[in-house]
């Protein structure tokens, strides 16, 4: 009995007649392809379709399919429908923004723009003051410090990004739950002199007054353990998103697996740090020794 002959959906076509093969989304080093996958997370998170979105941008379901793919990018317009529908107050109009301005390689517009509409964010860091909890003399000794290792080339545009990013977080009226947990080598790794790092140190104090918002210490004592594999950030906007810091780079990450993981790193982190008010002391004692 002879071979049936193929479907046409089961024949192959020619080279120049195939589909390209779905490009391989990098949110943490495109801005773009960041917004893509915030929309497909969207999409899931609000419980709807690429049809019913295709209904509220007055588009084709092949439109918002580019749009979930990449292959096509965000109109600002389009953000602004879908951050009113979903009561995003301006999360994707803000990235969008960032996007058109930036080149597609700088993550920072993107935690920026994460941080300024998160209702909670928990910081782990173990070797600086992480960058929301900063004064400026302390950000610009790092850096100084950062500009003469290479690793940043505008002290003074990092500077000016970085007091945005501070004022869209702490100046807000619905300010987030903020906490911090840091390693005591922060206590003892001043940035720029001795009176830098202890008014640092009040800032702290201070911040840790405010409602909501939490400052907490790992001990010496407790060796080495999984907060040493590196700062990290967790944002809740809608659901967790986590950002990873490295020297001079940092990555966005929202595949919920993998902030999952995210999330149990610094619950474990948690689990090992002082309470607020030995974390005090333990602050007050390391102004001491920079007074």
């Amino acid at each position: 009995m002879g071979r049936l002959p193929r479907s046409d959906t089961q024949r192959k076509l020619p080279a120049n007649q195939q589909r390209p093969e779905r490009r391989q989304l990098d949110p943490a080093r495109s801005l773009w392809d960041l917004i893509a996958v915030e929309l497909r997370r969207q999409i899931y998170v609000q419980s709807t379709s690429q049809a019913r979105v295709a209904e509220l941008l007055g588009c084709t379901r092949s439109h918002v399919t580019r749009l979930v793919s990449g292959s096509r990018r965000m109109s600002p317009e389009h953000a602004a429908v879908l951050d009113a529908t979903w009561h995003l107050r301006g999360l994707l109009a803000h990235l969008v923004s960032h996007a058109l301005a930036r080149p597609d390689d700088e993550w920072l517009p993107a935690l920026a723009a994460y941080e300024a509409r998160a209702t909670r964010v928990r910081t782990w860091d173990v070797g600086v003051i992480p960058g929301l909890w900063q004064t400026p003399d302390y950000a610009r000794a790092t850096f100084e410090r950062a500009h003469a290792a290479g690793l940043i080339t505008d002290v003074d545009r990092a500077m000016s990004d970085r007091l945005e990013r501070q004022a869209a977080v702490w100046e807000r009226g619905d300010s987030p739950r903020m906490s911090a947990v840091l390693s005591w080598i922060v206590l003892e790794s001043p940035a720029g002199s001795a009176a830098v790092m202890r008014a640092q140190l009040a800032h702290l104090l201070n911040l840790a007054e405010r409602p909501g918002v939490s400052v907490r210490v790992v001990g010496r004592h407790q060796g080495w353990h999984v907060g040493h594999d590196g700062a990290c950030q967790l944002l809740t906007v809608g659901a967790d998103v986590a950002f990873a810091e490295a020297p001079g780079m940092g990555r966005m990450v929202l595949d919920p697996e993998r902030v999952e993981r995210y999330a149990r790193r610094i619950e474990q982190v948690n689990d090992l740090a002082w309470d607020t008010s030995d974390s005090r002391n333990a602050i007050t004692r390391a102004m001491d020794t920079n007074g």
